[in-house]
Parts: C-alpha cells; sequence; structure tokens
C-alpha cells in the first residue's frame, strides 16, 4: 500500500496527495485522486465559512470522498458554495440522523460548526468508531475539552485532530527552529494583543438583556444551531460568527485568537496549565458579551530547565502592550496588509535598533517575548540583542 495514499495517511497528512493515479475534473480544477480503496469517505458537518474552506482544502487532498453535507441552515448564503460543488452528495441538517442513516457509509467527520456545538457531534463521532478532524478552538468549556480528549485516548485506533491555521504555517517552524537553535532562549514573559475591531465594538455596554427576538429564518433549524445553549430566542446578532461575542456561546477575542497567537510559544516553551490568571484590566462589559478590552496575566511555574513564564494577553481597540523606551512606537508595520476591516495607521519604529525580518502573511497582531539570551544568533545589527521577527498572526520582540 502506498504510505501516500493511504486512508490513514489522509487523517495524518491530509496536506499530501503525491502518486495518485487518476485525474477528476470539477470545480477544484484538476484533483490528484488516489485510488478508490485508498480514500476516505468524508462527512462534513458545518459547510459555511470557515467550514467550507476546511472541506475544500481536505478534498484537494485527493485521499477523501465526500459522502455526506450537513448544516443546521442548508438554505443560508454561506452554504450555497459546498452544496453547489457536491450536488449529488446525501444531505442534512441533523448531525444525528447523518449518523442514522449513514453511518456504515462514514470513515471520518469534519467539524467546523461554532465552537459550542463542536463537543457533542465529536463524542457521538468518536462513538460511533469515527476518525475527528475538529476546528479549533476544540470546545468551548474546560470540561469539554476534558471529556473529548479522555473519550479519543480511549479509541487510540481513532485518528484525532484540532484544526489550527498558524499550528501549520511558517510561523510555526521558524519558532521551533529559533528554538531548537537556542535563539530563543530563556523566556520570561510574553506580551500577545489582538487589538482589531471585534464584532461587538459599539454595541451598548450598558444593555440590560438579549436581543429582543426576531422571526426565525424558514431554511434555520433554531432549535438545532442551539445546541446545549437551548433557551434563547433568535436574534441575528446571534448566527454567523456574532456568537462569539456573548458568554452564553463564544470565548471573546482571547478564545477565538488565542489559539493563533500563543500557540507556537505554548508548545516549544511546554508551558501546560497556568498556576494563577489575574485580570489586570477589563473595559466595557458587562453579564451579556465580552469586554471591549481586556488585559489578563497567566502564570506559569518553572518547567525542568526553563524558568516561571508570564503571559500579558491584551485585547481591544487602543489596548496595546508597552514597547520598551527608545525602541519606537507601539503600532503597526506600514507593511503589514491592510486588513479588511480597514486602514492600517504606519508605525515610526526605530530602524537602528529593529531589524524587521519579514516571514509569511504579515497581520496586525503583536506578541511581544522577553528572553535572556540570543545565544549562537548571526545577523547584523542584532548586537542590541534585540530583533523585530514578523509572522502571519503576530510580531514578536524578543528582549534580552
Amino acid at each position: 500500500m502506498n504510505h501516500y495514499l493511504s486512508r490513514r495517511s489522509f487523517m495524518k497528512k491530509s496536506a499530501l496527495a503525491g502518486g495518485a493515479v487518476l485525474m477528476a475534473n470539477s470545480v477544484f480544477g484538476n484533483i490528484n485522486l488516489a485510488k478508490p480503496n485508498e480514500r476516505v469517505n468524508l462527512a462534513c458537518v458545518g459547510l459555511g465559512n470557515r467550514a467550507g474552506e476546511i472541506i475544500k482544502s481536505l478534498y484537494k487532498t485527493g485521499l477523501c470522498n465526500i459522502v455526506a453535507l450537513c448544516d443546521v441552515d442548508l438554505g443560508a448564503k454561506h452554504t450555497q458554495e459546498i452544496l453547489s460543488m457536491f450536488p449529488d452528495v446525501p444531505r442534512f441538517k441533523d448531525f444525528r440522523i447523518m449518523f442514522d442513516k449513514m453511518s456504515n457509509q462514514i470513515d471520518a467527520v469534519s467539524i467546523g460548526t461554532p465552537d459550542f456545538s463542536h463537543f457533542a457531534v465529536t463524542m457521538l463521532a468518536l462513538d460511533l468508531g469515527k476518525h475527528v478532524y475538529v476546528e479549533k478552538p476544540m470546545a468551548r468549556t474546560f470540561l469539554e475539552v476534558e471529556l473529548m480528549t479522555n473519550k479519543a485516548k480511549k479509541s487510540p485506533k481513532l485518528v484525532t485532530q484540532m484544526g489550527n491555521q498558524g499550528h501549520s504555517e511558517a510561523n510555526y517552524f521558524q519558532f521551533k527552529a529559533w528554538k531548537d537553535a537556542g535563539i530563543i532562549k530563556d523566556v520570561t514573559r510574553i506580551d500577545a494583543h489582538m487589538n482589531m475591531p471585534r464584532r461587538w465594538h459599539g454595541w451598548d455596554v450598558h444593555m440590560k438583556r438579549f436581543p429582543a427576538a426576531t422571526a426565525v429564518p424558514q431554511t434555520l433549524d433554531w432549535d438545532l444551531w442551539q445546541m446545549q445553549t437551548m433557551g434563547h430566542d433568535y436574534n441575528k446578532d446571534f448566527v454567523n460568527g456574532q456568537w462569539r461575542c456573548w458568554y452564553d456561546f463564544g470565548m471573546g477575542a482571547l478564545g477565538d485568537w488565542g489559539a493563533h497567537i500563543l500557540d507556537t510559544a505554548h508548545e516549544f516553551l511546554n508551558l501546560g496549565l497556568p498556576t494563577e490568571i489575574t485580570a489586570v484590566n477589563l473595559e466595557g462589559h458587562n453579564s451579556y458579551f465580552f469586554p471591549m478590552s481586556s488585559t489578563l496575566k497567566f502564570h506559569f511555574p518553572k518547567r525542568r530547565r526553563m524558568p516561571a513564564v508570564d503571559i500579558n494577553w491584551y485585547d481591544g481597540l487602543n489596548n496595546l502592550p508597552p514597547i520598551p523606551e527608545g525602541y519606537g512606537v507601539s503600532g503597526l508595520d506600514p507593511n503589514i496588509p491592510a486588513p479588511s476591516t480597514g486602514k492600517l495607521e504606519p508605525a515610526k519604529l526605530n530602524q537602528v535598533k529593529l531589524s524587521i525580518v519579514k516571514i509569511f502573511y504579515l497581520k496586525a497582531v503583536h506578541m511581544e517575548v522577553r528572553y535572556k539570551s540570543f545565544q549562537n544568533l548571526k545577523r547584523k545589527n542584532c548586537s542590541q540583542s534585540y530583533l523585530w521577527y514578523q509572522i502571519r498572526h503576530q510580531t514578536i520582540l524578543l528582549i534580552s
């Protein structure tokens, strides 16, 4: 069996499609398809927005057949692209009915639904012996994550993966290379921030109740959309990404972006779980949606030969971490492409003391890392032990 075309290979290395033996013409262009018995039969729960991108990426590997499509709103505009790409594939609103009717035809499941519904779909899929890909964050609560993890451990033959875009891109391997080379060493402080406008910025912080009930779209199964959060009346400010704003449904800016920005540091510094969490500053919050601005401090203890680390998280407009005196302003590099939310303000950086290394697609998010040593670093103008290094979701300022 060709390893790169095996069913196991799809779950572990879905980006590879080498050695394919068949060409398929489709809306995707020419797809290298593995032999029929080498393809995984994939059911997709969640079809729009990020879920749609997941489905297209998996299908382009040539290592899967899309055998079932499931979404609580099959008539929504954002689900139509995937439905039109696979017009002959059975479609369902309820993932439970999908499994009842097609379980014996399904090998694996991709889950790209709102975070609060990851748990139920994943647990049922694992109970039925299906491999699972679920988008980040893995679930909404620590208890859900723990139960999902324990369930996966009891099924060692099943392949499970939580998707994280930043975990597969250049910043991941760059951080690992610098850590392995001793360039990033003895980290004691990480300042991370995500300061683009969020969906709830501009809402009335003094609201006393949830938005008023409005008519449920005819194509949407509102009760099923709510899953275990049942009890809310429909309003457009709950769906299509707006759910991230609310305590009942989402996890705010940290839950959305923290997995991207802090992923590499958490992975390669072996941070584990914090022993202390402090809400340093919370502005514009109420009993319903997340603060307009948050500054949170997470303390991580020593790990073997690595010192204790404090992570300072900043989110919200005009809530930037301080930059050391003499090293430019706290702002955004003008070379970063403008986001869809608007134009960036150029930064005035001290180019004598700052060296720019452009790594990948640059975004308007910064992370500051303090460390003690730049051993083995051979780079012009780095004698001051300062280096700016920009990556897709973050900029890291290393301070000795």
